[in-house]
């Protein structure tokens, strides 16, 4: 039977994974992933470690599973088809209201997953690839990743400030090359 066969199921079981990955948001995004720890997160969660345990093997498969579930409510929160000529610029708005919305979780997804452990930076790089490949042409990588850069400087350096004032920029990131070759 694998791990994920014998992780616990049902309403309870649930209750206390979301709480574990939440708890899991708010720890790395007060410690950083290096400072976060197991007997932080359950502290926090409200739970034992045997708990923390019956759900995870390792912190940094806590992280990967707070990084995926943090990235896929970041991206329901971007407009699922946008319409007409500013469609980039609806999307990037999106975004930067979900990021202001949830910082821990910005920074879960933009600073932190880069420090977590290779299995975190693996699902960072996947989850930068996905968005990439919406992009029309090979430029994506380039461009996801000059995104993802400013929106890291922005939450590790910042201090405290949102990021809605970045819009103008990625928008341009976004958009310029096609512009300029267009």
């Amino acid at each position: 039977m694998s791990r994920e066969e014998e992780r616990p199921r049902g309403p309870v079981a649930a209750t206390q994974r979301e709480r574990i990955l939440t708890a899991t948001e708010q720890l790395v995004a007060e410690k950083g992933a290096t400072g976060a720890t197991i007997e932080g997160i359950v502290a926090l969660a409200g739970v034992s470690s045997v708990t923390f345990y019956d759900h995870f093997s390792d912190k940094e498969a806590c992280f990967v599973a707070a990084f995926d579930r943090a990235v896929g409510e970041l991206r329901a929160a971007v407009p699922a088809e946008p319409t007409g000529p500013d469609r980039a610029r609806q999307v990037l708005a999106g975004l930067l209201r979900a990021i202001d919305a949830d910082p821990a979780r910005a920074r879960l997804c933009f600073v932190e997953a880069q420090r977590g452990g290779p299995q975190l930076r693996a699902h960072y790089e996947a989850a930068l690839d996905a968005v990439a490949v919406e992009l029309p042409d090979s430029l994506g990588q380039a461009i996801v990743g000059g995104l993802a850069w400013l929106l890291r400087e922005r939450l590790e350096l910042g201090g405290g400030e949102g990021v809605q004032d970045l819009l103008p920029r990625m928008t341009e990131i976004v958009l310029d090359p096609y512009l300029a070759h267009g």
